[in-house]
């Protein structure tokens, strides 16, 4: 713990031996956070992992299922709602801004319209908010296909945007759960900026780390009966997508996809439920083929939470059903990457 906090702080861990020194330490360098398009809290969620000191003042979405998922976990911070009609000068001042700006307008999955779709047009009020208050750092995420050709004009329009409101030598780098203990193939694109420059020798990228788990280690115990597919089910999945024989001798992922069943113990991207591109294959019982869909429990551990009868790391409201929270996952951050991420990143400055 001591140098845990000592690397959050640059300081060495002996000083942090009296515990008066601890609180003063940590209340001078809390860093105050603005998080927007704020989702579930990803942000929240990772700096809360990482065991940063930090408080966050305020955030922003119109999401009602976000909200109220956000609300749940977070009481008591206020919501400045649309982006687009918050006032920059009545924002308290905070040091971090951060946002998974909406990915729609840039990814495979979606229309790929980039900035014809009016989503793709809210970095701008990104910029309006940050030239104002000019935090001192912005970390930003969006899906890898902001990179690809067709989008590289708006990419690069980004970082020189960026460049010109004081953010220089802005880094950014794709990261892959995969790479970071999580076994989910989710590639995002991370974008690093400090008010005035980054050090010399920063780099963005975490040093990876050698996953240790399959995708078998993060299911229920005992999944719910309602989440297989019956027999007739699983039939026309044979027939219409020409899928194998469902006989392994582990749980693994079925790529609706790629048609497919995933044997490296990785699972697909985790997608919103109406995307049905995901299932969960175990092992024959009684000769008959097991197929389900993933529970909410297990959306949000390969979102990087833990999730067990000893630990809820995030909280579900009542209100809100399977569709609601499973959309809410595949739209989420990774929080155990984003507070890898976030130590990595304040390790450096």
């Amino acid at each position: 713990m001591l140098s845990t906090m000592a690397n959050t702080l640059n300081v060495n861990p002996k000083e942090l031996i009296n515990s008066k020194k601890i609180i003063y330490m940590a209340k001078k360098n809390i860093i105050k956070v603005f998080e927007g398009f704020a989702g579930y809290g990803g942000a929240s969620f990772g700096l809360k992992k990482a065991k940063i000191p930090h408080k966050v003042i305020g955030y922003s979405d119109i999401d009602p299922e976000a909200i109220e998922l956000y609300e749940y976990n977070f009481p008591g911070i206020p919501n400045y709602g649309d982006i687009t009609k918050i006032d920059e000068t009545i924002l308290p001042d905070f040091d971090l801004f951060t946002g998974g700006f909406p990915c729609q307008p840039f990814s495979t999955v979606g229309k790929m319209l980039g900035e014809l779709d009016t989503r793709g047009t809210l970095f701008y009020d990104i910029i309006r908010i940050c030239e104002y208050k000019k935090p001192r750092f912005i970390l930003l995420e969006n899906v890898k296909g902001l990179l690809g050709k067709k989008h590289r004009p708006t990419f690069d329009k980004i970082i020189s945007e960026l460049n010109r409101i004081g953010y220089k030598n802005v880094q950014y780098a794709i990261l892959n759960s995969k790479n970071y203990g999580i076994p989910q193939n989710r590639e995002r694109l991370w974008i690093f900026g400090q008010l005035g420059g980054l050090p010399d020798g920063f780099v963005l990228t975490p040093p990876q780390i050698e996953l240790k788990y399959r995708i078998k280690d993060f299911l229920d115990k005992q999944p719910s009966e309602d989440l297989y597919r019956t027999q007739a089910q699983i039939d026309r999945i044979h027939e219409i997508r020409n899928a194998p024989v469902f006989d392994v001798a582990e749980p693994l992922c079925y790529d609706y996809y790629n048609k497919k069943i995933r044997t490296d113990g990785i699972c697909m991207t985790v997608t919103p439920p109406e995307h049905n591109i995901m299932r969960i294959v175990e092992p024959m019982v009684d000769g008959k083929e097991r197929l389900r869909k993933l529970s909410i429990d297990e959306h949000f551990r390969l979102m990087g939470f833990v999730l067990n009868d000893e630990q809820r790391e995030i909280k579900f409201p009542p209100t809100l059903n399977y569709t609601k929270l499973g959309r809410r996952a595949g739209n989420g951050w990774d929080v155990n990457l984003v507070s890898i991420l976030f130590k990595h990143i304040f390790s450096q400055l």
